[in-house]
């Protein structure tokens, strides 16, 4: 049998600089924008992340997609 992937849920992680920690390096703290369309694009995610952190005082350490599948036998 064949495993089939069906994507439940997605959600978009901005991730900004929020100071530093005890041993000096960056801490970093997640935003997470959930509810959003299963067929979002890259792209669309990509200036969505952006526009997002371009609203935050503190600087943009990167951008993640995460997704949540089912798995299932075909």
């Amino acid at each position: 049998m064949t495993a089939k992937a069906k994507m439940t849920n997605l959600v978009l992680q901005v991730r900004v600089e929020n100071g530093t920690k005890a041993d000096g390096k960056a801490a970093v703290k997640n935003i997470n924008f959930s509810q959003l369309k299963l067929d979002a694009t890259d792209q669309q995610l990509l200036d969505a992340g952006h526009a997002a952190a371009g609203l935050q005082s503190h600087a943009l350490q990167g951008l993640r997609r995460v997704v949540t599948s089912e798995l299932a036998d075909e």
